[in-house]
């Protein structure tokens, strides 16, 4: 009975303040449109209410301030003002991440900017819609809508516009993981004249950020002390300035840590979360709110705070809401790790089990966005093609036979008479593409079923050794780590399978990004000798060649990739290898390469990952007009690569 009484107490305890506080922010409500009504209809009233939802944006009833202020504006036709309150509905949406009326907003706000003649606003509003488009893995829709960015804005001669434009086709960049082409594009930013305050910052976090993620730490914090020079300028000169940039100061200690979280040095990572404590408010986006949980998270795990490590962990993974998928399967498989390291390996086995099945449904999603976007591209633009065409030959018949009806008249019936025989073949030529789609159709089919059941073999394998590591108490130490030994190389081998899947996919569509560059031959040939047997004890690698020095144009980190995939052992395998392979001419225009007893001829157990390989491989190296054979000679299994020269 007592038990009953206290937890309706409770109830009626949880309701009363939840009702008192839905009656203040009513009150609140109230209160602002009572002094809003009894001011005097001018261009105050409107800065106002924009004033106070600004500082109210997290309300739900904040926007009736800005339908009232909106309303204001357009009776007092100021434009100005109408600008300034369409760019905030397109931050109120921003700031509940509801992508359709963000596009929504966004289109009125560009009406209202063409109308001005002013487009800061409109450009910094598609700036954040194709950041959020990058984030979601549209990646090659963001870049190419970037670069249109970019046109539109030299065509309106809108510096700003042209300065976001680079950042955002940087940033694009970023999300598709080539961060080399992402800082190219961050330092032509740079490079424009008479940037703002607010744009070099801008410029500096997004050079730091890219830094960092290709491990140049130097580079990073020389960018981080440039960042925080210009802020404590600002803020010295007006103290009162400080509010405003705390996001920026908090931005830059996370940054800080995450590299001496990378470095693991405690008391450094200690020092800044400290300063970022001082910056913090839960009024942040949530990814800033996540990096700093995290921040917490990693400090915990180095110095072995376990009973404050994994709550913090569980925090930040609650900040995502279903954003940033691949961040939160790192956390998830870095929160494995301190499970491990902490000795609860049933949990460790459960979070890896979640990561790997997170990382594959996510991958899978990507794969079918970029096929669908792809097909989408193609689609429109064939339309426009064949829309274009028409007109061209509907003017053509037009003029001609406006001018010449009299003269031509025979001429006319005949061209009449060709173009119905150029449908005519047309329409044999589309129905025989039909059916050569169809039939690659049919094959993708038959390839997607192949792969699933490559697929399911290592993910089986980590269900399985999960459940019985979570079902099973009497298991000794040793055993436990051996499961999780198999767990971490099967969903190794998923993750590897499902990469090459996608560069597969990339390959086939001709969506593959290059980096190509000149480059010894010979050394990049001895560079790979090295790394595998650097990476692989149970290999020996000879390499001849009687050149010194052979100069191509070749994307090195591919190249390097197809080298180590010839001459690698598949992973596990502890079965020694003797790989020789040589370096020669084979023309004037070509080399050649000729592996002899490669690994991926022994290894019988994975062959459909073979397949995958060598199709990656002759993909690659077609692409280039280079040949990739497999032949048998003298009773030796021989992989012949043969690449252009220039």
């Amino acid at each position: 009975m007592r038990k009953l009484i206290l937890i309706l107490l409770c109830a009626v305890s949880s309701l009363s303040l939840a009702a008192t506080q839905d009656l203040d922010d009513r009150h609140l409500r109230d209160s602002i449109f009572r002094i809003y009504h009894s001011m005097p209809v001018d261009t105050a009233r409107i800065q106002f209410l924009k004033d106070v939802f600004v500082r109210n944006i997290d309300k739900d009833w904040s926007a009736e301030l800005l339908d009232s202020a909106l309303v204001s504006a357009i009776s007092m036709k100021d434009v100005e003002s109408e600008l300034a309150l369409r760019y905030e509905y397109f931050r109120y949406y921003t700031f509940r991440l509801d992508g359709e009326n963000m596009d929504k907003a966004l289109a009125l706000l560009k009406e209202v900017c063409y109308r001005s003649k002013i487009y800061e606003n409109y450009f910094l509003a598609l700036h954040y819609i194709l950041q959020l488009k990058g984030t979601k893995g549209d990646t090659e829709s963001a870049i190419l809508e970037s670069q249109q960015m970019r046109e539109e804005a030299i065509r309106l001669k809108d510096n700003r516009g042209i300065f976001l434009s680079y950042v955002t086709e940087g940033k694009s960049y970023l999300f598709a993981r080539n961060i080399e082409k992402a800082i190219e594009l961050y330092n032509k930013a740079a490079e424009l004249p008479s940037l703002s305050v607010e744009d070099e910052l801008m410029i500096h976090q997004y050079l730091a950020s890219a830094y960092y993620l290709v491990g140049k730490l130097p580079e990073t914090i020389t960018q981080l002390e440039a960042q925080r020079k210009v802020v404590d300028g600002i803020i010295s000169e007006n103290p009162a300035l400080l509010e405003p940039y705390k996001h920026t100061l908090m931005e830059i200690e996370l940054m800080y840590c995450k590299i001496y979280l990378a470095t693991e040095e405690v008391l450094n990572l200690k020092k800044h979360l400290d300063e970022a404590t001082k910056f913090y408010n839960d009024d942040y986006f949530s990814s800033t709110k996540i990096a700093y949980n995290f921040s917490w998270a990693g400090y915990y795990y180095l110095t072995k705070n376990w009973d404050k490590c994994f709550p913090q962990f569980e925090l930040t993974l609650s900040l995502f809401k279903g954003t940033q998928p691949m961040y939160e399967v790192d956390m998830r498989r870095i929160m494995g790790d301190a499970y491990a390291d902490a000795g609860r390996y049933q949990e460790a086995a459960e979070t890896y089990r979640t990561a790997v099945l997170k990382c594959d449904s996510v991958n899978k999603a990507t794969l079918r966005m970029n096929e669908e976007t792809v097909q989408a591209n193609y689609r429109i633009q064939k339309a426009l093609l064949e829309k274009e065409i028409g007109a061209k030959r509907f003017w053509q018949i037009a003029v001609g036979g406006a001018s010449l009806f009299v003269i031509l008249l025979v001429w006319g019936v005949w061209r009449v008479s060709r173009i119905y025989r150029e449908l005519a073949k047309s329409e044999r030529e589309m129905r025989e593409s039909y059916a050569v789609v169809q039939a690659a159709d049919k094959m993708k089919e038959v390839f997607l079923h192949n792969i699933t059941k490559e697929i399911s073999v290592p993910l089986h394998s980590v269900v399985t050794l999960s459940d019985y590591l979570c079902q099973r108490n009497d298991l000794s130490m040793e055993m436990q780590q051996e499961y999780s030994a198999v767990i971490r190389r099967n969903a190794e081998k998923l993750i590897d399978l499902i990469f090459n899947i996608l560069d597969l996919s990339r390959l086939e569509s001709g969506m593959m990004k290059f980096n190509v560059q000149e480059y010894d031959m010979v050394q990049l040939c001895t560079d790979a000798k090295m790394r595998v047997e650097l990476q692989e004890v149970s290999v020996q690698v000879d390499f001849f060649t009687h050149l010194h020095a052979l100069p191509v144009q070749v994307d090195t980190a591919r190249f390097m990739k197809l080298l180590s995939s010839v001459l690698m052992s598949p992973k596990g395998s502890r079965e020694p290898y003797e790989v020789q392979y040589t370096l020669d001419y084979e023309s004037e225009s070509e080399l050649k390469i000729v592996v002899t007893n490669s690994p991926l001829f022994m290894d019988a157990d994975n062959k459909r990952e073979r397949e995958i390989q060598h199709a990656i491989n002759r993909l690659y190296l077609e692409t280039f007009q280079g040949d990739y054979q497999l032949c048998k000679e003298d009773g030796k299994l021989l992989i012949i690569i043969t690449y252009p020269i220039k």
